[in-house]
This record gives structure tokens, sequence and C-alpha cells, in this order.
């Protein structure tokens, strides 16, 4: 998710102005459609609660799909109160066309009876029926009587039992939204049934960011604390605690086993002996413990429980620390979200939605510390301890989901831990320590190198110039990152902001780790001239570390100097040894994967697509017009007709990184829509998705690895198709693109 700077000024003990600087979300970027998908599938039958709340708020969400396909307007009146706004200013805010958006992409409309819409859309019953065309379809398929030139007041006066038809009763496709005057004006909750009508069916509401909303999503206080410790689920009974819920309140003890948590510190350095009144706070885990949460009529949803954690934005969702790893001194958070109406809300419980990663000695934004209430205590929740995280780096605090894509010519997962003997992490640390002290906000001179022909900027904690392969394609993949990429190269010095929006924490650790885990898989093939053999132990550590000073070519123990300091490549090399062994550079455990391989022999995206399906184009890209009414349409892909089971083949070759394969034929919301879908990566931000899949026909899995031409799965007609068919659509940096321009 993007991410901003919140800088935090304040006075240290001795009343110097101090400042620190804290990652969080930018929710100005940030819309429901754009949030990370939910990690696990799960389903609601809320029948029971229907005479209560008014309406039914059963449904199904499938893992891989983004809040905006589950979350109803309902669920989120309470905290963002959608309902005050009207499509118009949804349309005007995201850069939607209403006179190009089919009316039936408004399913509120559907549902409303002429009754209704006249009292929904502001006076609209002062226009001629004429005027109002799909009305007046709806009217011309139900009477023989001629209404044309009557005002929709005057029909509905005289002819009251046309006041209970419905729009849905005829095809909304053939008229745009624009079709009905008014409607961009009128209010989402003047609508009958608006709560029960998801986010995505409200035209641009998906794409609309969280900041726009009537109550915006923003951090709530300035409080922002560091991680000082790390701990798992064999701790207990943790009494001094900061997470809770607004039930049970947010200092909720963990009494019992499983009490894994981080551990709090205000924002002195670490190490200091002064202690203040933050330090030793705990935010209990939400994945091991669970509270009391929900109010009103839904308090019981769920069995009344939910994750232990925080709401740091507001309360349109809560915010869990989930598997705190003192293996790797990692920690990872999720989001919950919940659903509500207008006589209660359930508790925090749809989730998880992957949010941030945290590491020792990172900042954290904790919101408003509320003063402890102490006495509850929370319930275990039975959890068992996940796969390890990745390989341990201290000191950064970044987004979840951090793809780091691997530069040209890298084939697969890079082993990062102990790699050769050589304990990445402390390499990383003993380097950092000479580069820049540590800081990932540092921006050097601008440089050029190899005669001119490379240009960049030095960036970060690890000064990675940025014509440097592996930081190059960290950055590209960012949207705007090209741009990014080639005002530096032209002597552009970038802000702090840009620094941490194009190259975060988290990718400058990744870079780092794939770096120097490849230069010393390289190093440890090559001959030590020094003593005959193949580099190793303290020799390939030293010319690992000249690679990075002075380049993979250059001279081994040379006497050559960078422009800024009087370090030569073997001194620094020297340097770099003496501190990785006094820092304890033992062997590390191994874990695996830092970056996402965007090439090999046989997987190496091509630019140029087969076609997936073999059968014939029956919807074009783009906005076709419709042969009878003239209604344009928006196809965001290309639809392929074909017999069930016939193969659907990868047009090019990825990562497979979403599957969705647990939906059946007639139902019509699963996948989001897309029945049964697999979206492939292609690398820097591309993916292809292929959607509509026959049951049982999907033949990979998350992380596989694809060929262009491998057949992934069947043609089929699950989620919302009427007829089998492949829906297949391109997209770069999450937009929509013509896959002609592809060669298809």
């Amino acid at each position: 998710m993007p991410t901003r700077i919140l800088e935090i000024r304040g006075v240290d003990r001795q009343g110097n102005p101090t400042s620190v600087n804290a990652l969080v979300p930018d929710w100005t970027q940030i819309s429901f459609s754009q949030m990370p998908p939910i990690s696990q599938s799960g389903n609601l039958s809320a029948s029971q609660y229907t005479s209560a709340v008014g309406y039914d708020l059963s449904r199904n969400w499938t893992a891989g799909q983004t809040p905006d396909q589950y979350i109803m307007l309902g669920d989120i009146s309470e905290a963002l109160q959608p309902e005050l706004l009207s499509v118009g200013s949804i349309a005007q805010q995201t850069g939607l066309s209403l006179d190009r958006v089919a009316l039936s992409a408004f399913t509120l409309v559907a549902k409303q009876t002429l009754e209704q819409l006249v009292q929904a859309v502001p006076l609209l019953g002062q226009f001629k029926v004429k005027d109002v065309a799909p009305v007046a379809g709806l009217l011309s398929a139900k009477t023989a009587d001629n209404l044309t030139d009557q005002t929709l007041a005057q029909v509905l006066d005289s002819n009251p039992q046309f006041g209970q038809l419905k729009l849905g009763e005829i095809d909304l496709e053939q008229y745009s939204m624009s079709s009905i005057p008014n409607l961009g004006n009128a209010q989402l909750g003047a609508f009958s049934d608006w709560q029960t009508t998801l986010i995505k069916d409200v035209p641009g509401l998906n794409a609309l960011p969280l900041s726009r909303f009537p109550n915006p999503v923003a951090e709530l206080g300035n409080l922002v604390m560091r991680i000082d410790a790390i701990y798992g689920p064999a701790e207990r009974k943790r009494t001094n605690t900061i997470s809770g819920s607004d039930v049970q309140g947010f200092s909720v003890n963990c009494q019992e086993n499983d009490c894994a948590y981080v551990e709090l510190d205000d924002l002195e350095n670490s190490g200091r002996k002064t202690r203040g009144s933050l330090e030793g706070k705990q935010w209990i885990s939400g994945k091991y413990q669970e509270v009391q949460g929900g109010w009103g009529c839904l308090k019981g949803v769920n069995g009344g429980k939910e994750p232990t954690g925080r709401l740091p934005f507001g309360s349109a969702f809560k915010v869990a620390v989930m598997e705190p790893d003192e293996r790797t001194d990692t920690v990872n958070t999720a989001l919950f979200f919940r659903f509500c109406s207008p006589c209660g809300c359930s508790p925090y419980f749809i989730g998880p939605v992957p949010f941030f990663t945290y590491r020792i000695n990172s900042p954290i934004f904790v919101g408003v510390l509320e003063p402890s209430s102490g006495g509850s205590s929370s319930v275990p929740t039975g959890a068992t301890r996940g796969a390890a995280s990745s390989a341990p780096t201290r000191g950064v605090g970044t987004a979840a989901n951090v793809n780091v894509p691997c530069p040209p010519g890298s084939t697969g997962p890079i082993s990062v831990g102990n790699v050769q003997g050589v304990n990445v992490v402390a390499l990383s640390e003993a380097i950092a320590s000479i580069e820049s002290s540590g800081s990932y906000d540092n921006i050097g001179p601008y440089v050029c190198a190899d005669g001119g022909k490379n240009c960049g900027v030095p960036l970060g904690k690890y000064q990675f110039v940025t014509y440097n392969e592996y930081a190059a394609s960290s950055i590209s993949s960012k949207p705007g990152g090209e741009q990014f990429l080639s005002k530096l190269k032209g002597g552009y010095k970038p802000t702090q902001a840009e620094l941490f929006q194009f190259f975060p924490p988290a990718d400058q650790e990744a870079v780092f780790q794939i770096s120097i885990t490849d230069k010393i898989n390289t190093t440890s093939q090559q001959i030590d001239p020094t003593t005959g053999n193949l580099f190793s132990g303290d020799r390939l550590i030293e010319r690992v570390a000249q690679k990075h000073f002075g380049g993979d070519y250059s001279k081994v123990d040379g006497g050559a100097t960078d422009a800024f300091g009087p370090l030569t490549l073997k001194s620094y090399g020297s340097d770099v040894l003496r501190r990785y062994q006094a820092g304890g550079g033992a062997i590390a455990r191994l874990s695996t994967a830092a970056c996402t391989p965007t090439a090999s022999t046989d997987t190496q995206a091509t630019g140029k697509f087969i076609k997936p399906a073999n059968g014939q184009v029956t919807s074009s890209f783009g906005t076709p017009t419709r042969p009878v009414s003239g209604m344009r349409k928006i196809h965001n892909g290309i639809a392929f007709a074909g017999e069930v089971g016939s193969p659907i083949k990868a047009v090019d070759s990825g990562a497979v990184r979403t599957v969705v394969s647990n939906c059946l034929e007639g139902v019509k919301n699963c996948g989001g829509g897309y029945g049964n879908w697999i979206e492939i990566d292609r690398g820097n931000g591309r993916t292809t998705r292929y959607a509509h899949l026959q049951p049982g026909s999907v033949k990979v899995e998350v992380g596989d690895r694809v060929f262009q031409g491998q057949v992934i799965g069947g043609l089929g007609s699950t989620g919302m198709v009427e007829e089998p068919r492949l829906y297949f659509e391109t997209r770069v940096n999450g937009t929509a693109v013509n896959p002609s321009q592809f060669g298809i």
C-alpha cells in the first residue's frame, strides 16, 4: 500500500527538540479496491438477525478478494458515513464519466420501485416520462397506454400501481447512468436498501480514497512508539498492555498462555538506562488472543469475540499484531473488518487483511493511548504457530507484502540468512555502519560512473546508487517509478518523502540482501589471486564488501578510492570484516525468497502474448457501442467463447499471484464475480487475469512459475456469467490496458 512520512515532533528529556519519522499508510492514495486481499475465505449466516436488523447480513467472502467485494455500505456507515455521498460527487473525485457507465453497474437503481426512485432522486417527479429513458422503457413494457408526455408524478398519481414496478425488471445495461436526470445528485442514503449494497456496486466508490469519505480514515492522535522486543507464544501473564477492544478497553491483560506480543518503548535511542512512562508497554497478538467485541443487536456474532488489537485509524477496521517471531525479530500486522447495522455492530472478525510488517527498533504508529483500566483479560484462540518470517533485519518498519523484483538474469528465489557460511544480516549491519550510520533517509550526492554512462543518486541505508540493477528494479516496480529514475539520472535530488515512497526501508533491506547474496554466491565461485583458491571464509567477506564498494569488476584488494573519502577497496573490505566479526557474524539460519523472480530459462516474460483460448473473441476491450441503444459499456478485458473444459493457456510467463478455485457453477458472486480465476505476475507491475474457469480445472497454485503456453485451467462459466467463456484482463500497476498491444 502507498505510504507517507508522519513526522512526530517533540522534546527529549534535556528539553532539546526532536523529530522522528514513521511510515504510515497514505490514505489519500488508498481505496477499498487497492487494499490488500483478504487471506482467508469465510461466510456469515445471519438470518437470525434479520428481524432485528431489517435486512439480511449474510454473505460469503473468498481469499483473494479486496474489501470492496465483501463490505456493504451499512457496514461502514458508523465509521465513514458513505450514505452522505452522491454518485456525482464520487464520479467527480474519481474521474468517472457517468455517461459512459451502464446503469446496471449501479445495482441500487435496479432495487428501487418507481415510487422510491422518485423520492430518492431530486426533482425526478417533475420530468416527463419520455425524458427518463429507463422509466419510459419500463412503462412501455408494462402498459399499452401512451404516458410519454406525462410527468412521473402525474403517472404515479393517476396509476399508483405503477409505483411498485422496479427498474430491475428491464435490462439496464442498455442505459447509461446519465439517462436518469439528477441521478448524480442523489445521496446514496436516499435509496431504499442502500445498506446492503456492496462498495463495488456503487460506480467509483471502490476507487475513492479513504481520506475522501465524509468521515475520513486518518491517524487518531500522534503517538508513535518503538518496537523494543518481540516475543512469541511461549510467553504468559502479561499485564502492561495497550491492546484490547472498544468493548473491554485497550489495556486487556493476557493472563493465560500464548501471550505473544511486541514490547514497546518511547522513541529514545535503544539502550538508554533512563526509563519513561511508555517503556515496557505490550501489544498482545490478535492471532493468539481474542477479546470481547461488538455491540447492540450484533454483539453475538462470532461468539462475541474478535482479535485483540487497536483502532489507530478510526473504527472502520481494527489493527492486530499477528505473528511476533523472536527467531527473526519480525512481526506482521493485519486488518480486521466488521459488519454493522442501525441496531449494532459485530466484533471485528473479517480478516486477516495483510497490513504492515515491522522489525526490532521500528517506529510503529499507536495513536491515542488510553488510560489503563485493568482487570479484564483476553482468551487464547488456540492458534498454532505458522511458518517463520523472512530473515531478520533490525530497525525497519515496512509495508506488508513487499515485492522486490529480481533483476534481469535472476532465475528464482534467493536464499538469505546463511549463504556460503556468511551471515547476511550481520554483513548488512557491518556495511551499513560504514555507509550511512544506519539511516534509511540518507540521500547522497549525484554521481556518474563508467565514463558518464551510468548516473544516479545514492539512496538510503546502504547508499544504493539508483542505476544499481536491483535498486532500479525495485523502484521501477512502483507507480511512477520509471519517471522517478529518469529524473534521478538527470541529476534531480529527491525529497525524503519521495525516497520513502519509491524506495522505502523494506525495499532497501530486501534489495541489499538480494544483491549481497548474489555477490556472495558469485564470488564463492571465483579464484582469490592472493591464495590461488576459491574465495571463502574471511576472504569471501572482504571481497564481497569490495564489490559492494567498488563494483563487481573492481580490482581485488585494489587501492582505488571513492570520491568522498579516504577508504580504498582493500581498506573497505578489511573494515567491513572487522565490524562483521565484532558484531558476532555467526552462521545464520537459512530462509528463503527475498525477491520475486521475473526471468528464467523457461519462464521469462516475453512481452508478446499468445492467445489464452482457441475460441472467438466475443467481447472487446474498451467501450463498444451497443447496436440497439447506442449505449457504450466499459470492458476492462476481452472475452473468448469456447467449450467447457477447453484448455486455458498462460499468454506469457510469470509467477502465479492469486488463485481462486472453490467456485461452483451458478454462484454469481463467487470470486468477486470472476468465479474461479488466476492472476499471473509478469513483473514490474504487469499482471494478467483469467476468469470464469471450470470448477476443478485450476492447475496452478500461488507461487508457481508458469511458462508461456502452459495450460493453467479449463474454460468454464463460474461467477457472474451465463455462457461458457474466458474473461481475460491485462493490467499495469492495477490499471486495465488493452491486450491487443501485446499481440492478441
